[in-house]
């Protein structure tokens, strides 16, 4: 989907001059998945360099650094359909002009599925995003779903988490996190998870708290399909 939206009015940011502001998201699959979140950061930073846009960049520096601010970290081996950056651009584009020119320079593995405007006074991803919806497909056990149940109704769920190179231990109540779990068709787990400083837990921790030590995690299949904001009122925004 590539929209553009109405010129934002103010003074505030690249509105003073003719620049603008763009909202990308990416999919990242095969082998895009294996990098860390620094290693994608730096691969979408060298490709809004090579894209040929004109990319603001931060000056005073021997190399140049675009201009850019990103969503969530990602883990390790996770696909995703919703990795979004922030770019901002030194005169106005055509959001499908930006597509070309990113997906022209992207590695392998990315692949541009959005691009719009949005206004340069936005509140940054990182600020405003807290919720996160994960696909989730293994060899789930025969009682899945019964167990899926049980888990849910208990008033905690205590996930340890290693700290400090295991130097201490922090213990999380993982249910508050736990927005909503079920099974949709055959062995697809659709999960979604709140999220925010100091307080958020991984598929994985919440796999192996539920069936148990032995479970086969390397066998499961992480996708992130959606982030959003959750409101006062509970309703879910997209990005």
């Amino acid at each position: 989907m590539l929209s553009s939206d109405p010129a934002p009015k103010g003074k505030a940011g690249l509105a003073k001059s003719q620049g603008m502001r763009m909202r990308v998201r990416l999919r990242r699959e095969g082998p895009a998945g294996g990098l860390t979140h620094l290693a994608q950061i730096e691969a979408i930073r060298r490709a809004a360099l090579g894209s040929g846009l004109p990319v603001a960049c931060d000056g005073r520096r021997r190399r140049p650094r675009p201009r850019l601010s990103f969503g969530p970290a990602i883990s390790v081996g996770y696909e995703s359909h919703a990795e979004y950056f922030d770019m901002d651009l030194l005169r106005a584009c055509a959001p499908e002009e930006v597509a070309r020119g990113l997906s022209g320079s992207l590695g392998s593995g990315f692949r541009v599925l959005e691009v719009r405007r949005i206004p340069p006074f936005f509140p940054s991803l990182e600020a405003t995003l807290n919720v996160v919806e994960y696909e989730v497909r293994g060899p789930f056990p025969a009682d899945a779903r019964a167990g899926l149940r049980e888990f849910l109704d208990r008033r905690e769920i205590v996930i340890e988490k290693v700290k400090d190179g295991g130097a201490r231990i922090e213990r999380v109540d993982a249910r508050p996190l736990i927005r909503a779990a079920e099974f949709a068709a055959g062995d697809r787990l659709d999960l979604t998870l709140r999220f925010g400083p100091k307080r958020t837990v991984k598929p994985e921790a919440l796999l192996r708290s539920w069936l148990g030590p032995l479970a086969p995690l390397p066998e499961f299949k992480i996708l992130r399909k959606e982030l959003f904001s959750e409101t006062a009122s509970g309703s879910l925004m997209r990005p």
